[in-house]
């Protein structure tokens, strides 16, 4: 791991450390739950969701701040993760100790274990003060099997793609994005549910990289008016900006009825004139990316581009092969799989994400509605727009989804 990544690891951390100590409460989970909302989390525990994703391994980055200050978060698992290059150099360390008949030395270094661990092997200095010298004869010969499983190890990651920066462009990357619009936190939560799987796989030499809260001011901003008890519908971000109109795909061309309704889906004064999104896209810049996933609410739909263009992507049928695969797995009534202008009746949306992923780095872009809404009979639901677009029943809505969307986000084909 590079020092450069090294040092944006650990600034990582310690943005996710201050954020965590300045919006620590009381659950909001517990909250919603009784008022028939849905469990859950607010933004505090989803920040402590992502710092245990952190203490498995995963690498988070700061990747930038938004208009208020709050950190935006880059959680990164497999190849060019921080615990890769450590699995990576260990493993080399191993095929050099196999290769040496069991010596704890590598070129004349003493080889000392990776994980933090106290090395049981002195120093080399200690040999010239009288003590043991490393790989001497009292050192215990290691087994012809755990010397095997060594050189296992250390071949399956010299076959790996290098984790250095200088490599990421040949890195296969997996984009997800979620929480761009602040009332749709059922993405949000499927998103880490995600991570929390996709932790546990083997990747295969890809790198996920994954941005769960986009918009961490209008998050904070529906939060609070959850805690209050106001009924208030959020879209943009702390300027009233939609990230999601923001991006540098088609950006501002609107049809008639996009400038009558512009207030409530304001594109911004220029294309990633948020820093939010221009966050995004410095991240991306230098990332061979070929599969992205925006995940949002509440249409039980899977859409693919385009959005701002009435013509079909030259990929259509790739991409349609992908959106129905999800579509039929994510729920036992399946979603809808189409492209974005038609599930938004005709009516070009310009500067969204999935165009952008798309248009910019060529990749394979899904955005999922995710769920249909459960709104129900009860009047508490009917009048606040954080059910419009979450579902009561969060642990029905997110398993099923989850192992739907995992075959696309590590790069199996259609």
């Amino acid at each position: 791991m590079p020092k450069s990544d090294q040092a944006s690891e650990e600034q990582g951390r310690a943005a996710l450390r201050a954020a965590l100590f300045v919006h620590r409460r009381a659950p909001l989970s517990r909250l919603l739950a009784r008022r028939g909302l849905g469990p859950y989390r607010g933004y505090g525990e989803l920040l402590e969701a992502i710092e245990r994703l952190a203490d498995r391994g995963a690498q988070v980055t700061l990747i930038g701040r938004s208009i208020r200050g709050e950190p935006l978060l880059a959680v990164q698992l497999g190849a060019g993760s921080l615990a890769a290059a450590r699995g990576e150099r260990q493993a080399a360390g191993l095929l050099a100790l196999s290769a040496q008949g069991g010596r704890s030395v590598a070129n004349g270094v003493s080889l000392r274990p990776l994980d933090g661990t106290p090395d049981s092997t002195p120093d080399a200095d200690a040999d010239a003060d009288g003590g043991r010298a490393p790989g001497g004869a009292d050192d215990p010969a290691p087994s012809d099997a755990a010397i095997a499983s060594f050189a296992e190890r250390a071949e399956r990651a010299s076959l790996r793609p290098s984790t250095g920066a200088g490599s990421r462009e040949r890195v296969r990357t997996t984009v997800i994005l979620s929480g761009i619009h602040p009332l749709e936190w059922i993405g949000i939560e499927a998103h880490l549910a995600l991570l929390d799987r996709l932790a546990t796989q083997d990747l295969g030499g890809r790198s996920i990289l994954a941005v769960p809260i986009v918009n961490p001011d209008g998050l904070l901003r529906v939060e609070m008016n959850l805690r209050a008890g106001r009924h208030r519908y959020v879209r943009g971000n702390a300027r009233g900006v939609d990230l999601n109109r923001n991006f540098d795909a088609g950006w501002y061309e609107r049809g008639l009825i996009q400038r009558f309704i512009g207030l409530l889906f304001s594109p911004g004064s220029r294309p990633a004139s948020e820093p939010e999104v221009e966050a995004i896209a410095h991240a991306l810049s230098s990332r061979r990316i070929d599969r992205a996933l925006s995940l949002h609410s509440a249409g039980g739909a899977v859409l693919y581009p385009p959005a701002h263009s009435l013509w079909p992507v030259a990929d259509a049928a790739e991409h349609r092969a992908f959106a129905m695969r999800v579509a039929r797995a994510a729920d036992r009534r399946p979603y809808r799989a189409m492209s974005y202008v038609r599930f938004a009746w005709g009516v070009r949306k310009a500067g969204l994400e999935i165009d952008w992923l798309h248009d910019r780095h060529g990749a394979l872009s899904l955005l999922v509605e995710c769920s249909r809404g459960e709104l129900g009979f009860r009047p508490s639901r009917l009048v606040e727009p954080f059910a419009w677009h979450n579902p009561r029943r969060l642990d029905d809505a997110t398993p099923p989804l989850v192992d739907a969307l995992l075959p696309f986000v590590k790069g199996a084909r259609a």
